[in-house]
């Protein structure tokens, strides 16, 4: 579990931490025995999950449901990424290469020695239990972690805080704390949050194994929520704009139907077509409204692409219907 939290997560994906070679290897060898794939994958993976939290190309969002937040997602082959278009420097790191080209030994190794030890008590216990546990456990910061909890910090996501999931994941669990600060290399933010893995971390610092530990200062955080409660009111002044110009766009096309396409110009046919187009984008318009009011924490970007859509969809409805007149008078 710790390979998986302290390794591919805080050390790999977020560069909380630095650490000699000899240790960075032995820390990513132990997640590959989570049998979670090969680390440079999974900081693929977990730093796309950043860049799109609780949007559609979230690999892992309960937007798609809760099921598929906790294990669904794994069952989506586009999920795997290649560590190219979103972790490329990891592929120049001989470290980290290394580990994830030969990370199927590592794993099948984590559950034959536990084999060879204690037989088939230790396979069974030390090897397939573990990993059903630590799983299910890792799965819940995804699902859990973005449903249900508290938020110390405003983020653009629906992350949030779950002390029973934070005890378990080792600290994983203060998951708002590390949507607000994700280079920090303490999930674990005030004295009652308990953070495992920030503990390891502390203490390999202390005897000089890792250097470089990111912190959040006062200040950082101070700094944190000024931006971000500026960001929430601007957003949400650029949500009602949205909201506003779908509805007035809904029904400027219905008042362009009537100035550009005169029925009687028009056969049957003809009219259906233009009625039905009418009405396929009329109910995109309304999913983007309905997407936007439904959304908690909907983001600068998405919102301008809805209006982008919108504006496409319009220009889209006035070239046809223009082009089905023209036609029509001929």
């Amino acid at each position: 579990m710790l390979g998986i939290t302290v390794g591919y997560h805080r050390m790999l994906t977020h560069d909380g931490f630095r650490a000699s070679g000899w240790l960075r290897g032995l820390i990513l060898i132990c997640g590959c025995t989570s049998f979670e794939t090969d680390p440079a994958t999974w900081a693929a993976m977990h730093i796309k999950h950043h860049a799109h939290s609780d949007e559609d190309d979230d690999p892992h969002s309960p937007l798609h449901g809760f099921w598929h937040a906790h294990m669904g997602w794994l069952f989506t082959p586009s999920n795997y990424l290649d560590a190219q278009q979103y972790a490329p420097h990891l592929l120049q790191d001989r470290v980290v290469m290394f580990v994830s080209r030969t990370w199927f030994i590592w794993a099948f190794l984590g559950l034959i020695i536990p084999g060879l030890i204690g037989g088939w008590t230790g396979f069974v216990w030390g090897g397939l239990v573990r990993l059903f546990l630590v799983s299910h456990v890792t799965y819940s910061v995804n699902s859990i972690c973005h449903t249900f909890g508290k938020r110390h910090f405003e983020t653009t996501d629906e992350s949030r805080n779950e002390w029973i999931v934070g005890l378990l994941a080792f600290g994983e669990g203060w998951h708002n704390n590390h949507h607000a600060f994700p280079r920090n290399a303490f999930h674990g933010m005030r004295w009652w949050q308990f953070d495992l893995s920030g503990l390891i971390i502390r203490s390999l610092e202390r005897v000089g194994l890792v250097w470089d530990v990111q912190r959040v200062s006062p200040e950082t955080e101070h700094a944190q929520r000024t931006r971000m409660q500026s960001m929430r009111d601007g957003v949400g002044n650029m949500r009602l704009a949205a909201m506003s110009s779908l509805a007035a766009m809904r029904d400027e096309i219905a008042s362009l139907r009537d100035r550009v396409l005169p029925e009687q110009a028009l056969s049957d046919a003809q009219w259906a077509q233009c009625e039905a187009f009418r009405i396929e984008v009329v109910r995109k318009l309304d999913a983007m409204r309905l997407s936007i009011a439904a959304s908690a924490h909907i983001k600068r970007q998405k919102l301008l692409q809805y209006q982008k859509d919108a504006q496409k969809l319009y220009h889209e409805c006035k070239q046809r219907w223009s082009l089905a007149t023209l036609s029509a008078s001929r």
